[in-house]
């Protein structure tokens, strides 16, 4: 049953909302080196990388919520609340902050590898 709600709210940002998808810039994953195989700089490099990515992320998700209180007061022609336009967003901005967590594991990890590798 979580299968088909997921293909049905990704249906949904395929008809529903390709406007609103326009206005809010996913940012690009950041790319975290091997830091078995790094040198200091580059993962220092890739700490102020992830940080930025970080913060657009951020801002992506700040986008979504102001449009978010645009769909709350926004009717379809039914007359009926934007629901699907709000369940899109929340679909996107959990997928949001996994991708979020997923990438301060990885980069966490890869610090430790660095710092066994490098004592």
């Amino acid at each position: 049953m979580l299968r088909v709600s997921q293909l049905f709210i990704a249906g949904l940002a395929v008809i529903a909302a390709p406007g609103l998808q326009a206005e809010c810039t996913y940012p690009e994953e950041v790319l975290i080196p091997d830091g078995a195989a790094s040198t200091y700089e580059e993962m220092h490099d890739s700490q102020t990388y992830v940080k930025e990515y970080m913060a657009e992320m951020e801002t992506y998700l700040e986008c979504l919520e102001q449009q978010d209180s645009v769909l709350a007061n926004e009717l379809t022609d039914e007359g009926e609340l934007n629901d699907e336009g709000k369940l899109l967003h929340l679909q996107q901005r959990r997928e949001a902050i996994d991708t979020m967590e997923s990438v301060a594991a990885k980069f966490n990890e890869q610090v430790r590898v660095y710092k066994k590798a490098n004592p």
